[in-house]
């Protein structure tokens, strides 16, 4: 080392981790240690527990250039998911991609209904509409074995993405995607069950929502015309011919349109049963029934 060359600073994995957390937070992520360990744990081939067992070890110029690199994109709020590729949900990895949203934990709630429902059949029949990277349609695939399931998209790029999933999966078999714009694709066929998580942001409010959300998740996914329920009009009023005897209909929705969203669903001849509140006790989940029909 001449006089003229600075020492390299040595880092620490739980060095880096807690200045990273700190650093992340003043940039103002809502979960800074969390995604300072996602990032880092990618860089290092770990898990993210694996990570605290190797506090003490030194990063190389080559690992910190990489984590630097994550963190920058980071910073310029794309989604950590999207860096990754990745993301859990189901206690299922699903690749993800600027094509599909990221799949949500209040999503998970829909999924927990549609398993309850469902179990008892023989053999469920069961549509996911607007199915993304797929991760409801095979999340229901995975924990209802004996269910077939079809799953549709509006997004080509989207559905190519989710049948890598079910590939990866080992549902291929037990999914269908179909291309197609809300019942086009299935025009004819009945459900037991149809999961919907359809786009439903009202479109002067997509801009006020997260910059992770708004700049880089997929308009289409998210844009619900003037008040967030274009979709719902239009996919109602078809339902009740798609739904078998006993059949329901779940779905997610954004909560302050709950009112009028449920003004929609009396006019389509059908009921709202019950409404499932999220883990921020947000109305998120309506199941809905057919008006008159017995459940079997």
């Amino acid at each position: 080392m001449t006089e003229n060359t600075a020492p390299t600073k040595t880092w620490l994995v739980g060095d880096l981790l807690q200045t990273t957390t700190v650093f992340l937070g003043q940039k103002g992520l809502a979960t800074p240690r969390l995604e300072a360990e996602l990032l880092l744990a990618e860089i290092l081939a770990l898990t993210r527990m694996q990570l605290y067992v190797h506090f003490d070890r030194v990063m190389t110029e080559q690992e910190l250039e990489a984590y630097r690199g994550l963190i920058r994109r980071r910073i310029k709020r794309e989604p950590s998911a999207y860096i990754l590729g990745r993301r859990e949900f189901y206690l299922l990895n699903f690749k993800v991609t600027p094509d599909t949203l990221i799949p949500r934990p209040e999503t998970e709630l829909l999924v927990d209904e549609a398993i309850a429902l469902a179990k008892p059949l023989t053999e469920p029949l069961i549509w996911d509409l607007g199915c993304g990277c797929g991760a409801i349609a095979l999340a229901l695939a995975k924990n209802l074995p004996q269910s077939r399931v079809t799953a549709t998209d509006l997004s080509l790029p989207a559905l190519e993405v989710a049948k890598g999933n079910a590939l990866v999966l080992g549902l291929s078999d037990q999914v269908e995607f179909l291309a197609g714009d809300l019942t086009h694709p299935v025009a004819g066929r009945q459900f037991n069950l149809i999961c919907a998580n359809l786009p439903y942001v009202p479109q002067a409010e997509i801009e006020t929502l997260d910059p992770d959300v708004s700049q880089f998740e997929p308009r289409l996914a998210l844009d619900g015309g003037p008040d967030g329920l274009d979709p719902f009009r239009r996919l109602l009023p078809e339902v009740s011919v798609l739904l078998k005897p006993g059949g329901y209909l779940l779905l997610e929705i954004h909560p302050p349109t709950l009112p009028d969203l449920t003004a929609l669903i009396q006019q389509a001849q059908l009921a709202v049963q019950k409404v499932l509140v999220d883990y921020g006790k947000n109305n998120r989940v309506v199941v809905v029934k057919a008006d008159n029909r017995q459940t079997t």
